[in-house]
C-alpha cells in the first residue's frame, strides 16, 4: 500500500462521511434562508390570531387597514 492509499483510506473516507452527514443536516438551510421574523426588523406579515375556535370570538379578524410603525422585539418600541 502506498502513501496516497492510506492516506485515502484514513482520511479521505471519514472526511467523505463527516461531509455526507454535514450536509444530511445543514444542506437544505444552506440552500436557501427561512423567511422568518428578526428581531429589530419590520413586521410586514398580516396580523394572525391563534385561537382554538377562532368562529366563537366576536370580531376576530383585525381590519386590514391599520398600520403601525413599531419594530417590536428587545428595544421596547411597541
Amino acid at each position: 500500500m502506498t502513501v496516497v492509499q492510506t492516506l485515502l483510506v484514513f482520511v479521505g473516507i471519514p472526511a467523505g462521511i463527516v461531509l455526507i452527514i454535514f450536509l444530511a443536516v445543514y444542506g437544505k438551510s444552506l440552500a436557501r434562508q427561512p423567511n422568518r421574523y428578526r428581531p429589530g426588523k419590520a413586521w410586514d406579515f398580516e396580523p394572525a390570531w391563534y385561537v382554538p375556535h377562532p368562529e366563537v370570538v366576536a370580531g376576530a379578524k383585525p381590519s386590514a387597514s391599520s398600520s403601525t410603525t413599531a419594530t417590536g422585539g428587545a428595544s421596547g418600541e411597541w
